[in-house]
């Protein structure tokens, strides 16, 4: 299997090293870490997605890097909590204080403002078996409808690459730099990510309609 790994900081552009950065390692009591990413700040709290099954208890570890200390970590999103979780489409969200820090974020694409043709380029981030994010070039084949043994249908997007384990919450991002999908799965050499629509509604639904950013005239 062929992945375009960008792994040096040299090589780095401004858009992957934001991606990265947004985009911590996450660990949660007595299960594998993954990755979550940082899609908003709000009254004092930034939010973060994760895949639900890195995230199955109340608390978490949230663990930062930066460019100067790229790939240790450099600080941590103390006093995290998971405040929703979606088992089906396989997500959950994440606040914590961040008192006078400033913290980097990707937000979420508009609704309806995602890949309709396919196939289509698109970047996943996660921190795999090493310590921090990496970005991978990857590509949507398309959107499937999945009936998972235990869990409710929900709609996923299938991709080209397979993401390795510790990739799981780590964002799916479009040709603008947007998150468009979570990493939850995959199925022989096919990635599968949490789709854009379910995100969006899931959020809409159950009160946090505000991480959605109001799509530009």
């Amino acid at each position: 299997m062929f992945v375009v790994s960008v792994f040096l900081a040299v090589q780095l552009t401004e858009s992957r090293w934001a991606a990265m950065l947004a985009c911590p390692k996450v660990t949660a009591p007595g299960t594998a870490e993954g990755t979550g990413v940082v899609i908003g700040v709000q009254d004092g709290f930034a939010y973060v997605l994760t895949a639900a099954h890195v995230a199955p208890s109340d608390l978490v570890t949230l663990k930062f890097t930066s460019r100067a200390n790229y790939p240790k970590a450099a600080w941590f999103g103390d006093g995290a909590k998971v405040i929703g979780c979606w088992p089906d489409p396989d997500f959950a969200l994440i606040k914590f204080p961040v008192g006078k820090r400033v913290v980097p974020i990707i937000p979420l694409a508009p609704a309806w403002d995602r890949p309709k043709a396919f196939p289509a380029a698109v970047l996943s981030v996660g921190v795999g078996s090493g310590p921090a994010s990496t970005v991978w070039s990857d590509v949507i084949l398309g959107k499937e409808f999945v009936r998972r043994e235990g869990k409710g249908p929900a709609f996923f997007w299938r991709t080209k690459v397979a993401p390795e384990p510790g990739r799981s919450g780590g964002p799916l991002l479009d040709g603008k730099g947007r998150v468009i999908g979570i990493t939850v799965a995959f199925r022989g050499d096919v990635g599968y990510y949490s789709h854009h629509d379910e995100i969006l509604a899931a959020l809409k639904r159950d009160g946090f309609g505000s991480l959605i950013p109001t799509p530009k005239p």
